[in-house]
């Protein structure tokens, strides 16, 4: 099996769809305070799960890229790989701090990776530190969460190492998103947008 953009893709579509499906239950509000993001359960536990290993597995795959063989201890960094390395290796290429997404639901622009050159974002600390103890991530993971996370999986997506130096359809691939417009948000390193 090739693991390129479009397995990717694939992969965060299945994620959306269950976050859709959260959303059956827990309404979301464009007012991030509201009680609606505060609320915890096991379903969001296994959707943190479940976004959370596929955004380490991107960042990964983003790392193990011919692009970074040149840095400075880099087989030191790939074998011990974490949110450190992330920010410290490939924000400074990436710059994923600048991207943003408008959620259309509830019509609000979020930036997944805010601050990320300097600061670990909330909702990955959460899931790194109780990703073995269910019952913290219960208490401790949000809708909130959840809905950055994804947006983070999004961006990650559109910047697979597969997509360099290829045209990215933006228009298509944007089609094809229910929770999220990529406004000027586009793969780093690919050839051309259209």
């Amino acid at each position: 099996m090739i693991y390129d953009i479009n397995y990717f893709n694939r992969r965060y579509h299945q994620i959306e769809s269950d976050f859709l499906e959260i959303m059956d239950f827990i309404h979301i509000s464009d007012r991030f305070g509201d009680p609606c993001y505060k609320i915890g359960s096991s379903k969001l536990m296994d959707f943190c799960l479940k976004v959370g290993t596929e955004i380490e597995t991107l960042f990964r795959e983003i790392l193990n890229d011919k692009k970074f063989d040149s840095e400075h201890d880099i087989a030191i960094k790939r074998n011990n790989q974490n949110i450190d390395v992330y920010k410290k290796i490939i924000e400074p290429k990436y710059e994923l701090r600048r991207y943003s997404l408008f959620v259309k639901p509830i019509k609000v622009e979020i930036f997944p990776f805010i601050k990320f050159e300097s600061k670990t974002p909330e909702w990955f600390k959460i899931y790194s530190k109780d990703k073995h103890n269910k019952l913290n991530l219960i208490q401790n993971w949000n809708m909130m969460h959840s809905l950055f996370s994804l947006g983070a999986l999004l961006l990650l997506v559109i910047n697979h190492p597969s997509v360099e130096d290829k045209v990215f359809n933006v228009g298509r691939f944007s089609n094809f998103i229910e929770i999220f417009d990529l406004l000027g948000s586009t793969p780093r390193f690919c050839q051309s947008v259209i």
